[in-house]
């Protein structure tokens, strides 16, 4: 059986009457070609099943096509992480849409060489962090200030000048729930704050100084509005939290829960004391779906953190560094607060 011929860039020449030289041009989308040269040669390719090689245009172009995605840092003790799974496919999605690969590493990409050799070496045409942890920072400024394209999740950070993150609102929502519930005469919330490892501990002190900023915002007392941290890997020191709050004498009328499958053991600690949600407690949680609550019972409200478009934009912003599109690409991902039945429409109503 006589093996099929492998079509080669000569063969596209040769059927189009061009030269080897233009031909590259257009693969290799450089130079200068007319609209109607570019189009008898994707023609020919077509017709003739040409594949261009991917080493041979990366060698063309200096580029790897191919994107490195640090995971989150937490992501080594919780792979099943919903945030991770949603940026994931989020990133995956707009990866293949844009014909890059991604290279996916949650440790190995905080290097032990010099951000200059990582460079040099050329694995990947450019970073993207899908979490901030202390230990990364020092290597993203480095790559930031060398240029080198680079995006990051969170808030935008000191060292970064031009913008190089996305945001989906994780500081503003925490501030939303507080003032909602003030303003819906809740007089005791408490917001939960997970930590899961010593890198994760900036993110916990942001969230403690959103609960201390809000509370001599309104000149609150502690118990009227209390930051509380507790481990995530250990759920007696969630319970032993929970239930100090609901049996003080003006016990919390409202929680927030950064995590979760913490909802849970919320709802279970609170049936066992007697209580009822969301006439004794209302609770509300962050979600990366947007249908993630309704399976509770009341229905669970939500901040709905759009995690899995975050991952797309993420990859959007970072192929447009690459390729120095110059396009006008949204940074802030705006979550939505979605109200269900733990949460009631106002404190005051609920009571007469």
């Amino acid at each position: 059986m006589e093996s099929q011929k492998n079509i080669t860039i000569y063969d596209i020449a040769q059927a189009t009457n061009l030269s080897i030289a233009t031909i590259s041009r257009i693969i290799n989308k450089k130079g200068r070609y007319s609209a109607e040269t570019e189009s008898r040669v994707i023609k020919a390719m077509e017709e003739l099943g040409y594949t261009p090689s991917a080493s041979a245009q990366s060698l063309a172009s200096n580029q790897t096509h191919t994107i490195g995605l640090v995971l989150p840092f937490w992501s080594i003790q919780q792979p099943n992480d919903d945030f991770t799974i949603q940026f994931l496919s989020g990133a995956t999605i707009a990866a293949n849409h844009l014909k890059y690969d991604l290279l996916l590493d949650n440790r190995s990409f905080v290097p032990s060489a010099s951000t200059s050799q990582i460079i040099k070496r050329r694995r990947v045409d450019g970073f993207i962090f899908a979490s901030v942890g202390n230990s990364y920072q020092h290597f993203m400024a480095e790559l930031i200030a060398a240029d080198f394209p680079t995006i990051y999740t969170g808030v935008q950070l000191p060292f970064d000048r031009n913008g190089n993150n996305v945001y989906g609102g994780h500081e503003i929502y925490k501030q939303d729930f507080l003032e909602i519930c003030y303003q819906k005469g809740y007089h005791n919330t408490a917001l939960f704050t997970s930590y899961m490892q010593a890198q994760e501990l900036q993110m916990v002190e942001i969230s403690r100084q959103i609960v201390e900023d809000f509370r001599l915002k309104k000149g609150l007392t502690q118990e009227q509005c209390r930051f509380i941290m507790y481990d995530y890997y250990n759920p007696k020191s969630f319970q032993y939290a929970l239930e100090e709050l609901l049996t003080q004498k003006n016990p919390v009328e409202a929680i927030y829960l950064d995590q979760f499958p913490t909802c849970s053991q919320a709802y279970s600690i609170i049936k066992a004391m007697g209580l009822r949600i969301p006439e004794d407690v209302a609770v509300v949680a962050t979600s990366h779906y947007s249908r993630g609550g309704e399976e509770f019972s009341p229905k669970l409200t939500t901040t709905y953190v759009h995690s899995y478009e975050m991952g797309y934009r993420a990859v959007e912003l970072l192929v447009n560094k690459i390729e120095k599109k110059g396009l006008e690409i949204e940074h802030d991902v705006p979550y939505s607060f979605l109200y269900r039945e733990s949460f009631s429409p106002s404190k005051k109503t609920q009571n007469q």
